[in-house]
């Protein structure tokens, strides 16, 4: 199961946070949600170990995050390059941008976004501010895989529209700053700040209805819901929606003049609470001749049933782009590169070597269970191989009491059983079976001779065995001597049967 992604929107007035697990190619499913005020002494690390209490119970195996900043956290600059290579870019890009920087270039991160005409949209940052938002992430929630800004975030499903060309711009209304993506033929060309939001709605509210902030900021929420006792009084808020709407057809004027935008925005498209407020989404329609929509990011998306009542769109949008945009495939921002350039899979150190010392006990452990079967198997298989070997022993070496050496004992044996029946004397021409078959082929059939015992060494052959009559005997020893393998035969000691009138005898005879 891979890791749940955790989009951080971290504005400059609150921290927002989406935990979300990813479903086939674009479809997500929201686990969990949180907003952390920048407020009463709770700052950016405050707030993200206040989330790390939501965040981390609810992904235990981990959390790969997506943070995205502010745009007033940013300088942007356009830039005019001869050539669209991106090793080249990458070299001369910071030399082009150190007289247009307040720092100096090796004191920033910088990327950049291609223009038409081979122009550039470079944005920079200082790298102590990305080092520090590293640090404080990765130690209360997880690796950071992604810095990107956040309104670049939201626009890129609408960049990524290939069926919309025109000119376009993306509104996000925040709490105390509007931030504007300014986008055309599929290209974000432009992004602005505007000291407008949410806070300026409601102090001008409170200024128009001669009441304290908090009561004001309630009469507005309830004005998104549909209740509207206060329209007739709110003159200060709507003349503060127009104002801002006038700072922004004069924004689009200059662009235009300048040529940063070739035609005039078709579409706006809104988001943040500060879009909730029906009157300014008027005074944009009066202001603009465009078609003014709420921003639905595109794919397949689902709620936990926990936080389904209180999760609200507008207001976490940036968050759950941010989860997007770690899989997008639209070129955007971002500022994870250089010396701090992300590798996937490689975290923080303690986190890494924790994860190396399981995998390495993991190892170990599974060697050493191999070893055993091993050393199993090898010993059931050598213990199988003894017992065939001693069977193979007690076969023919059936008077060995003792088996030590089977190998040595039998070769032993088999040099005795040479000796004692001349097999290695190979001098005389005849084995033992050629004179046996001589013996059997003298003796008539007619003798009544049986044959108890043969023994054959050094050259001397001894026949023991019992014969009918003693005739019988000195016919037997007269047809060996005819034997060419034979002479000297004689007949030993011979005794009657007992309790029978046959006869004992013995035959020695010497192999030529």
């Amino acid at each position: 199961m891979a890791e749940p992604v955790l989009g951080l929107d971290i504005g400059s007035d609150s921290v927002k946070g989406v935990l979300a697990l990813r479903k086939g190619r674009a479809d997500l499913r929201v686990i969990a949600a949180e907003i952390v005020p920048l407020a009463e002494g709770v700052d950016l690390e405050a707030a993200l170990k206040k989330m790390a209490e939501v965040f981390r119970p609810a992904a235990p195996s981990g959390i790969e995050c997506v943070v995205c900043l502010p745009p007033s956290d940013v300088m942007y600059r356009q830039v005019q390059l001869p050539f669209r290579d991106e090793s080249k870019i990458k070299k001369a890009l910071p030399f082009e941008l150190e007289p247009l920087l307040p720092l100096p270039v090796d004191e920033v991160v910088v990327d950049y976004v291609h223009l038409p005409e081979n122009a550039l949209l470079a944005a920079a940052i200082g790298k102590e501010r990305i080092r520090g938002i590293i640090g404080m992430v990765e130690a209360h929630l997880g690796n950071v895989a992604l810095i990107d800004i956040a309104t670049a975030s939201l626009a890129l499903p609408l960049l990524g529209n290939k069926h919309t060309a025109e000119a376009g711009i993306l509104l996000d209304i925040g709490a105390s700053s509007t931030f504007a993506v300014f986008y055309e033929q599929n290209v974000m060309v432009q992004i602005r700040s505007f000291v407008f939001g949410g806070n300026t709605i409601t102090s001008a509210l409170a200024q128009d209805l001669s009441c304290e902030t908090v009561e004001a900021e309630r009469i507005k929420i309830n004005s998104i819901f549909g209740a509207k006792s206060w329209d007739k009084h709110s003159t200060q808020a709507k003349a503060f929606c127009r104002q801002f709407c006038i700072s922004l057809k004069s924004t689009v004027e200059f662009m235009l003049l300048n040529k940063t935008l070739r035609s005039a925005p078709a579409k706006i498209t809104v988001t943040g609470g500060g879009s909730l407020f029906q009157p300014l989404r008027d005074e944009l329609e009066k202001t603009f001749t465009v078609e003014i929509t709420d921003y639905q990011p595109p794919g397949g998306l689902e709620i936990d049933r926990k936080i389904r009542m209180s999760y609200q769109p507008p207001v976490m949008n940036t968050a759950l782009a941010a989860v997007k945009r770690s899989f997008s495939t639209v070129k955007s921002f971002n500022f994870r590169q250089g010396e701090f350039e992300y590798r996937r899979g490689f975290g923080s150190f303690s986190r890494q070597f924790r994860k190396w010392a399981v995998a390495a006990a993991a190892v170990i452990l599974l060697f050493g269970v191999h070893q055993f079967l091993d050393y199993r198997l090898q010993s059931a298989q050598a213990a199988s191989y003894k017992s065939q070997i001693n069977a193979i022993f007690k076969k023919y070496h059936p008077e060995a009491q003792v088996v030590i050496d089977p190998v040595a004992q039998l070769r032993s044996k088999l040099e005795e059983d040479k000796k004692t029946y001349g097999l290695g004397e190979g001098g005389r021409g005849a084995t033992v079976l050629t004179m046996l078959k001589d013996v059997s082929g003298l003796v008539a059939p007619g003798l009544d001779i049986v044959v108890t015992h043969l023994y054959y060494e050094k050259a001397v052959m001894i026949i023991k065995g019992e014969a009918g009559r003693m005739d019988d005997v000195t016919a037997v020893k007269n047809e060996l001597e005819k034997s060419k393998h034979f002479k000297n035969v004689s007949i030993g000691s011979t005794s009657l049967v007992r309790e029978g009138s046959r006869v004992n005898f013995d035959l020695r005879m010497e192999v030529q």
